[in-house]
């Protein structure tokens, strides 16, 4: 005969009402008339310490109807075995449909049998109809999906509800966030989830279909991709820029040693020399000035769109590269005189193509006019007189007007003088 405790020593299993629900008011009432009327019939299954693994529920009708004792039978074992006791004995008796504590459920029995991830009966075998009957080590995922009543793919989306956020697992066990869309999301980052929910709110997540859950969580992972592409170019445009400060350093300390041999050695040959490579070394500088350019703009750029995704905006530390001194040796001035003028040469040669496609702009806006207005032309002789149509061509009139106007006012800074051009041939 099972052994009778009273009822104030004993407690409720600490993950109890992390696995199950209050059952539903129908099956309370019905279990606690029937206790009422016969007593605590089936015994409560307790550890040594009178820890309540199975029974929550015949505990909580014999408080209510004043028992002083209940019957109980003393089990003992590690706590995982405890743990796998609560929802074994409990999945037979008590029928909780919470799809988050049903997920919890399954991901414990998954690993306490140490199923392994994706793993299920092979194809054309059958599920055995008791979990019992197989040994630990060989239960799959379909013996979980029988053990908590549920198809192996349906199974397969209660474990991923487990990788939720706890705010988004509260919505879904409160049946205000879909199960199918909340499957979706659970695939995101917990980061991403809380960025979602916090651009959405609350009743933006529960409304949300499961194709928009889709699409967001693909819209998600993309901006993620991207955001760690552009990451991995500005990791690389960086050690570029990294890379080409050393070598301008090196140049540097390389001038830096000949003008010490220039200061201590004598002989117009040997000075020469000398300032032959110094020459070399400063175009090398130039070069290597005008390569941390390019970097830095491209960590500019790389930084700027990194900015747009993450919302976050990243310091840029602009770092000056110290001139070599440009008045030391006559020989350095002479080579700035000719640097500036190659750079004048390239400004004028820009200038110049600026000018020709210009002047290719203003050709096609002619031409296209000139073409327009003989095709409205043709069509206006076919209605002379017409009011509506001098009316248009009124309009139309004064907004070329403006237009003209418009142009001028665009060369106006240049002195304000406008030069007629015939822009159907070139000049050049």
């Amino acid at each position: 005969m099972p052994n009778e405790v009273p009822i104030s020593l004993l407690k409720s299993h600490p993950k109890n009402m992390e696995y199950f629900s209050e059952p539903a008011p129908e099956e309370y009432e019905a279990l606690k008339k029937s206790i009422a009327l016969e007593g605590v019939r089936d015994p409560l299954k307790v550890t040594p310490d009178y820890t309540v693994v199975a029974g929550h529920v015949r505990l909580e009708i014999a408080k209510e109807l004043g028992l002083e004792k209940v019957p109980v039978q003393i089990i003992d074992g590690d706590p995982k075995y405890l743990e796998y006791l609560l929802i074994a004995d409990n999945e037979e008796r008590r029928v909780c449909q919470n799809p988050i504590k049903k997920a919890k459920r399954a991901e414990f029995l998954k690993r306490y049998w140490g199923v392994r991830q994706g793993s299920a009966n092979p194809k054309g075998t059958a599920v055995p109809r008791q979990v019992e009957n197989l040994p630990d080590d060989k239960k799959t995922l379909s013996n979980v999906a029988e053990a908590i009543g549920e198809s192996l793919f349906s199974t397969k989306q209660l474990l991923k509800l487990n990788d939720l956020i706890p705010f988004l697992q509260e919505l879904v066990s409160q049946g205000k966030f879909s199960q199918t869309a909340a499957h979706s999301l659970a695939f995101l980052p917990p980061e991403e989830q809380k960025q979602l929910l916090e651009a959405l709110g609350e009743s933006g997540v529960c409304g949300l279909s499961v194709k928009e859950a889709q699409e967001l969580r693909r819209q998600v992972e993309a901006a993620r991709k991207e955001r760690d592409a552009l990451a991995e170019k500005l990791a690389e445009a960086q050690e570029r820029e990294r890379n080409t400060e050393r070598r301008i350093a090196s140049i540097r300390q390389q001038v830096e040693d000949i003008e010490a041999e220039i200061a201590e050695k004598v002989g117009r040959q040997y000075e020469e020399k000398m300032r032959e490579k110094l020459a070399e070394l400063q175009r090398q500088t130039v070069s290597l000035k005008t390569e941390k350019d390019e970097a830095q703009r491209s960590i500019t750029s790389l930084k700027a769109k990194i900015k747009e995704l993450e919302s976050a905006p990243p310091k840029v530390v602009e770092k000056v590269v110290e001139k070599v001194p440009e008045d030391y040796q006559r020989i350095k001035k002479d080579l700035e005189v000719k640097s500036n003028e190659l750079l004048a040469l390239t400004r004028s040669q820009l200038l110049q193509k600026d000018r020709y496609k210009i002047h290719d702009m203003f050709s096609d806006l002619v031409q296209a006019l000139g073409k327009h207005m003989k095709r409205i032309e043709l069509e206006i002789s076919k209605h002379p007189g017409d009011p509506d149509i001098y009316k248009d061509a009124t309009e139309c009139a004064t907004l070329l007007e403006k237009s003209a106007g418009e142009i001028r006012r665009w060369v106006s800074p240049r002195g304000g003088v406008v030069i007629e051009a015939d822009f159907t041939t070139r000049s050049v």
